[in-house]
């Protein structure tokens, strides 16, 4: 069972720790590093067989690998088919409180090919409940807050965070929106967590809804739903938990800024240019399921200037998508293809002019479907960026078919999205 007690200890521990330069926070994760490898190494199969306690000699792996693997990796002896039939079954009768020899075990819903599937342990859930209240309520721990959080699966990860002083109440988005509405202002949270997509259908249908905070998750926030989400609660700041079945990536500081949360993974940037990277992540606290080299296929855009928060802690100014969602089209005149990055494809829809929804699918190198709903105008404005596009990064026009705009709750959204595999 969770601990409260322990809840506190270390929202108390993540709450008051500060680090004043990088250099602080380097030496702080070497030590964290050593003796997560001297754990690692005792315990899981897979590492055993390193024999260097260097990281830079442990191997880059990935999710499709951690699968192979899973038996192996991680450190509690819990089976892949048995871990798996669990949490399928879980989704199914959509019970999520139960737990397999005492862990709780999580299904990705995966924007990527290869399922994932999720351990923590007892402890491992209080260290994360502690260090999102300690990033997210601050001293409001203390005056009682009630969180409602909209998910497609609800975890005794999520409920651990009930307290005295916590309410928290899953709304299961399987459920009609109009129903979960009328509950959700029943509950009158003060701090309201979502994907993206459903904030906004919640926005355009809310009566009595005002939170004082708005978090983002698990869907990349595209500048102009952020846009949207603000105008229509009133705030200045949406903030985002960047979170994924490898782990608590980053989140937003008071000023609104996203922030890699270099005080409990290590991140390794392989950059693509001088800016985007690609990270792979090294988490210090996960224990039954070590997080070691994981490579994700995420883009993040890197920003360079200080916060004015004072966190030396690494600023993330987009999570611009996926590296597999990186648009591939025919070069001209036979040349080699040519790598888009899905911002430019996202600016190709928006510099069209005020569209609200839209998805943005590549079929082919020659062809591109985009889900909107139905002006000819825009659409053709739509058309004209991608030529302008096509002749400034010099790759073949596609063919650009319009669909009707829609959009199945039951999966992420995506707003650009690649099919094309290279």
């Amino acid at each position: 069972m969770s601990n409260k007690l322990k809840i506190y200890m270390y929202y108390l521990k993540y709450k008051h720790r500060k680090f004043n330069s990088r250099e602080e926070l380097k030496k702080y994760q070497n030590k964290k590093i050593k003796k997560q490898i001297r754990f690692i190494k005792k315990y899981s199969k897979f590492y055993k067989k390193i024999k260097s306690n260097e990281l830079k000699d442990f191997p880059i792996i990935n999710k499709k690998i951690m699968m192979e693997n899973f038996n192996d990796l991680n450190t509690i002896g819990i089976n892949k088919e048995e871990a798996l039939d669990f949490a399928i079954n879980s989704e199914k009768t959509r019970e999520f409180t139960n737990k397999l020899n005492g862990i709780t075990v999580g299904l990705s819903s995966g924007t990527s090919d290869t399922r994932g599937i999720f351990l923590v342990s007892d402890n491992e859930k209080d260290k994360w409940a502690g260090y999102i209240l300690a990033k997210y309520l601050g001293n409001d721990l203390y005056k009682g807050c009630k969180i409602a959080f909209f998910m497609r699966a609800d975890s005794n990860l999520y409920e651990s965070l009930n307290s005295r002083q916590v309410q928290f109440k899953f709304f299961d988005i399987f459920k009609p929106m109009e129903e979960n509405i009328r509950c959700l202002e029943e509950f009158k949270p003060d701090i309201l967590v979502g994907q993206p997509s459903v904030l906004i259908e919640i926005a355009k249908n809310k009566r009595d809804v005002d939170p004082n905070k708005i978090i983002s998750i698990a869907e990349v926030l595209e500048k102009k739903d952020e846009e949207y989400i603000k105008k229509a609660f009133k705030k200045d700041i949406i903030y985002q938990i960047y979170q994924c079945t490898e782990g608590c990536l980053a989140t937003t500081c008071q000023y609104g800024i996203l922030h890699l949360n270099e005080d409990i993974v290590y991140v390794e940037k392989e950059y693509l240019d001088k800016d985007r990277f690609i990270p792979v992540i090294t988490d210090f606290t996960r224990k039954s399921q070590p997080i070691i080299r994981y490579r994700l296929n995420d883009i993040l855009v890197e920003g360079h200037e200080k916060c004015k928060c004072g966190s030396p802690f690494t600023i993330i100014k987009e999570i611009e998508g996926r590296e597999d969602d990186i648009f591939v089209f025919y070069g001209k005149e036979g040349k080699n293809d040519v790598r888009v990055y899905p911002d430019f494809i996202r600016r190709c829809i928006l510099f069209a002019g005020e569209i609200n929804n839209y998805r943005c699918v590549q079929i082919t190198k020659d062809e591109v479907k985009i889900y909107m709903d139905e002006n000819d105008k825009l659409q053709e404005k739509i058309y004209d960026e991608f030529k302008k596009l096509s002749e400034q990064l010099n790759f073949r026009l596609p063919k650009i078919e319009f669909e009707k705009y829609f959009y199945d709750r039951k999966k992420k959204l995506k707003r650009v999205e690649s099919l094309v595999k290279e």
